[in-house]
């Protein structure tokens, strides 16, 4: 406020001057949160690219421990050995599975439809967040009904969202008394006049729940009730977008279950049908005696691959460069290739290009065994030349499918 006199034929005036502040202060409290979201934002793609390096320095030695304690579960006559090399598969194969998941969260890629079980999708996200849970001393109960049908949906866009429920509840219960519970629910709707039937779920929690006055504005941009640092504000409103670019919904229901929180999304069904069931394998005593060359620089993990497919029937040879490979290539006849796609010197695609020059009949014989499609360079390779690619870690059964796979029957 301003206030000012003016003094006429010898009386005094004062004249006061108002502007409302309101709108101009509410921009740039905008603007600033604006920027702590995109600063968040920032802290979040470096900590994902963080991520995705270690993820993949892990296939390796992951890859090493599935493969190795399958084939020696596979050997073990004594059942007690045998079920603790089942138990060490179980935990390589579990950690390959969040690994798995580190890098498709941190990839860029293009939405990838296809028919997928939201059940899977639930049990994948919670054995994701076991540890945490757990030490939160959260209960997870699961309902999941039986025999949902699939939903055409990308499984990582849906995977976060899963993820994102789960965490804003893990969040919210933090500072609730024992017992913390969290409730997960599935089902089928029934057919409305207005609509498909959809398969929904439901993650509600115990917690202190949503107030009134901030219901309205959980889907919002940027808004957020965590203190600062504690969020960007972008996880609802990011989440119920996705949900709806899938034809669904994602809500806040008015009355959870538990007494707290309960978030709704629902999917329609999937139009396409079912996938066809797999063809079983042939056992490896009927398999043909064919040649396949290794291609890997790590002994450790060409071994593995090299006692996978020998224990299948196959005669192996192994070449840790991609120029002692193509020495071979010259030197004896092989109907199939192996190579990781990630070599020093010589890396994968070099070798598929040389290939491609010396031994053409070769070309649509090679399988790439790789951990490195986060990297855009080896995805653009693997997309242009429809090269087979096997991403570590792999299950043995898997390599050998994908090296039978290649070679033409009679072979």
């Amino acid at each position: 406020m301003v206030l000012w006199r003016t003094d006429v034929g010898g009386a005094a005036f004062y004249t006061a001057s108002i502007v409302d502040l309101t709108e101009r202060r509410n921009a740039a409290q905008e603007i600033e949160r604006q920027r702590e979201a995109l600063r968040q934002s920032e802290k979040l793609n470096a900590m994902g690219s963080l991520l995705a390096g270690v993820a993949h320095e892990l296939n390796n030695p992951l890859a090493i421990v599935m493969g190795r304690a399958t084939l020696l579960e596979s050997k073990c006559d004594d059942s007690a050995l045998r079920a603790d090399a089942q138990r060490i598969r179980e935990a390589a194969e579990r950690c390959g599975r969040i690994v798995r998941t580190f890098l498709d969260m941190a990839r860029q890629k293009p939405v990838q439809r296809r028919n997928v079980q939201v059940n899977d999708m639930v049990r994948g996200a919670v054995e994701l967040l076991q540890y945490n849970l757990r030490t939160g001393g959260i209960d997870v109960e699961l309902r999941l009904a039986d025999a949902l049908p699939e939903v055409l949906a990308d499984p990582d866009q849906i995977g976060q969202v899963l993820l994102n429920l789960l965490v804003n509840a893990q969040q919210a219960l933090s500072t609730t008394p024992r017992p913390r519970r969290v409730l997960i629910e599935t089902g089928l709707e029934s057919q409305r006049e207005s609509r498909a039937p959809r398969v929904w779920l439901r993650v509600a929690d115990n917690g202190p729940g949503i107030s009134e006055e901030h219901r309205a504005h959980v889907f919002t941009s940027f808004f957020t009730t965590k203190s600062a640092g504690g969020g960007t504000g972008l996880g609802l409103s990011v989440s119920r977008s996705v949900i709806r670019e899938h034809g669904g919904d994602l809500l806040l229901e008015g009355h959870g279950p538990l007494g707290g929180a309960s978030f709704r999304m629902s999917i329609p069904l999937s139009a396409a049908p079912p996938a066809p069931e797999p063809v079983a394998l042939p056992d490896a005593v009927d398999a043909p005696l064919s040649r396949v060359l290794v291609v890997d620089d790590e002994p450790e993990l060409a071994s593995l691959m090299r006692d996978i497919l020998e224990a299948a029937q196959f005669e192996v040879a192994h070449a840790e460069t991609g120029a002692v490979a193509l020495e071979l290539l010259g030197e004896a006849r092989f109907d199939a290739i192996v190579s990781d796609l990630r070599m020093p010197d010589m890396d994968g695609a070099a070798l598929w290009r040389e290939v491609r020059e010396r031994h053409p009949l070769l070309l649509r014989r090679m399988v790439f065994v790789t951990g490195d499609t986060l990297s855009p360079a080896a995805a653009e390779f693997l997309r242009e030349t429809g090269c087979a690619a096997l991403e570590k870690p792999f299950a043995p059964a898997d390599l050998v499918a994908r090296v039978r796979a290649l070679l033409p029957a009679g072979v």
